[in-house]
């Protein structure tokens, strides 16, 4: 996807400028007096609800462009609009989907590792949000990152809305009645393990030294799955991508020596348990792999230190879509479906 150019640095300061003049009724050579932009970046910096609630917003915005459904996704509450009557509140984004769907969208980030600890929407606040839908004619949503499980959740208002006109939305409700496939999530199914393997070059001197540490020139990497060596290069981008962005369990690397030189070193992804059952075992999914990347791209030593990543959206999407269809790397694609049945209101355990 493109996105329209926009002079932030001429046009959004003349934006923010002309809003904080409004906010303490001065003129625009006068906003220096109330307002220092660095003062104002550190603060929002500094408060980690804030700050953790707008990259959730980011993140789901370049999750839905990287898998590729969508025909338009723009930002909805970036201004004030102008209402008469009852109160209003703009969603954070409005998406078109090649299906034709058009969906309002209001997203949270819960960091709760409690299964049962809902995400809350008071009467007001949703009262807001749906009158705005309303008079824009369009569906509202909720999109939840539950960061604890790397997973979202995308639902229908009218699915959840109480009697109060209330909402308290946990994790299994959510999934039940899940829309995030029409999004273009999926569900990666993939034979464990998957391998990877960094060569040294043979010609130049390797060792380990005795705190364990491998001193060699990279000769090259090759990937394997089922015992195969992967050959064709969209095969091997998509082994990379989902060794290192997926929900398995990533063991420690391990050294293959001939005699006292580094043959090579190797990082393998498996499962926690195995299911003899099937062929295949779910390795992630493709919004939570998009947003672990995401997230990664976004933080240094543990803390936020962008927004957004300088990559495009297109340039962190998984290097596959429905169509693939490996010689070596299998992979099977699945898309949930909805379920309208009686809701699972609460689940055994919590996470741990």
């Amino acid at each position: 996807m493109k996105r329209v150019t926009r002079q932030s640095t001429k046009f959004g300061a003349l934006d923010l400028a002309a809003d904080i003049g409004r906010e303490f009724n001065l003129p625009l050579n006068r906003i220096g007096e109330v307002f220092s932009f660095d003062e104002a970046t550190k603060l929002g910096i500094e408060d980690m609800r804030l700050l953790i609630g707008r990259r959730a917003e980011k993140m789901f915005e370049y999750m839905v462009a990287s898998l590729g459904q969508a025909d338009l996704i723009a930002p909805e509450d970036t201004a004030a609009p102008l209402y008469d009557g009852a109160d209003v509140q703009a969603p954070d984004y409005f998406v078109a989907l090649k299906t034709g769907e058009r969906y309002f969208v209001e997203v949270k980030h819960a960091r709760t590792e409690n299964f049962n600890q809902p995400v809350t929407f008071s009467k007001n606040y949703l009262a807001r949000l749906k009158r705005y839908a309303y008079l824009k004619g369009q569906s509202l949503t909720i999109a939840v990152y539950w960061q604890s499980l790397g997973q979202w959740t995308i639902n229908k208002v009218e699915d959840f809305e109480t009697p109060k006109g209330t909402i308290n939305l946990r994790f299994p409700e959510a999934l039940q009645r899940n829309i995030a496939g029409a999004f273009g999530d999926r569900l990666i199914g993939v034979v464990p393990p998957l391998v990877c393997r960094i060569h040294a070059k043979p010609e130049y001197p390797n060792s380990i030294s005795e705190d364990g540490i491998a001193n060699f020139i990279i000769n090259g990497i090759s990937f394997y799955s089922e015992g195969k060596e992967i050959i064709c290069d969209l095969e091997r981008q998509v082994a990379f991508y989902l060794i290192f962005h997926s929900t398995w369990e990533e063991h420690a690397p391990v050294a293959k020596m001939d005699g006292d030189r580094v043959d090579f070193i190797e990082f393998f992804a498996k499962p926690l348990d195995r299911n003899e059952a099937q062929e295949f075992e779910i390795i992630g999914s493709t919004a939570g792999m998009v947003s672990r990347h995401f997230e990664w791209l976004t933080t240094a030593d543990a803390r936020i230190v962008r927004l957004t990543p300088q990559l495009k959206p297109s340039e962190m999407a998984p290097a596959f879509d429905d169509s693939y269809r490996g010689e070596i790397l299998r992979m099977w694609l699945l898309q949930i479906q909805p379920n309208y049945g009686p809701l699972i209101h609460k689940v055994g355990r919590d996470l741990e």
